[in-house]
């Protein structure tokens, strides 16, 4: 019983180093919007780098703690389902920004997918939330 909290203790610590690179990675966009309210017009590429390290580096770190500490993957339903491919399409509007960027040439501002952007995120956060919430009432009535 000892030698097992020794073990998962290194896990639990990169369980929680992940959730704060997760807020940090999302968190980084409140100075960019601080100064863009301020008048200031920084560049997305500043700010951009440190969000994806921070969310994706977070998420991976966090679910591969989820795994070493033993931890059994959500139950999959509908709303997870739902969740994930909103998130999923959230991301992939950024594939379309970079393609009429960069290979179309034409003028696009990120403030026009922004908003996609995160309808995705949230929508599909919420969707996981709703679906946490459905597993949870399903246990505590079985």
């Amino acid at each position: 019983m000892l030698t097992e909290k020794r073990t998962a203790h290194p896990a639990l610590a990169r369980y929680r180093l992940g959730v704060a690179l997760l807020w940090l990675g999302v968190l980084t966009w409140l100075p960019f919007i601080v100064l863009r309210a301020g008048g200031s017009k920084p560049s997305i590429f500043w700010f951009l780098p440190f969000h994806l390290l921070g969310v994706i580096g977070g998420s991976q770190m966090r679910a591969k703690a989820r795994r070493e500490m033993g931890g059994a993957a959500p139950a999959k339903n509908v709303f997870s389902m739902v969740g994930h491919s909103l998130i999923f399409l959230g991301i992939l509007v950024w594939g379309v920004y970079f393609y009429l960027k960069l290979i179309a040439g034409q003028p696009v501002d990120a403030g026009d997918f922004l908003p996609f952007h995160l309808t995705g995120i949230f929508g599909g956060i919420a969707s996981l939330g709703a679906g946490y919430l459905f597993n949870t009432g399903k246990r505590n009535r079985d």
